[in-house]
């Protein structure tokens, strides 16, 4: 399998994606932002803090397994959100 490493274009593309996903998940009550991302060794990791407080730490992980599982099934691949609080 070969794997393609995402051009900056895709990238764009990839955390736009990201993003409204993220803006689809305040209509229930999940409250998340991208920060930063990163391309590394072929992958694309995609920093996402809450933007509020009080977003479960299960809420948090559950709803961006669902975003990851959703660009792969797009042909996204290699592509990992990564969770962090905000300082």
């Amino acid at each position: 399998m070969r794997i393609t490493v995402p051009s900056t274009t895709q990238v764009t593309d990839i955390v736009g994606k990201v993003r409204k996903r993220l803006t689809d998940g305040e209509k229930e009550g999940i409250h998340l932002k991208v920060v930063s991302e990163k391309l590394d060794d072929d992958w694309l990791y995609i920093v996402v803090v809450p933007s509020r407080p009080g977003v479960r730490a299960s809420e948090y992980a559950n709803y961006m397994s669902k975003i990851e599982r959703e660009l792969r099934a797009g042909g996204d691949d290699h592509v990992l959100l990564v969770p962090a609080l905000q300082d």
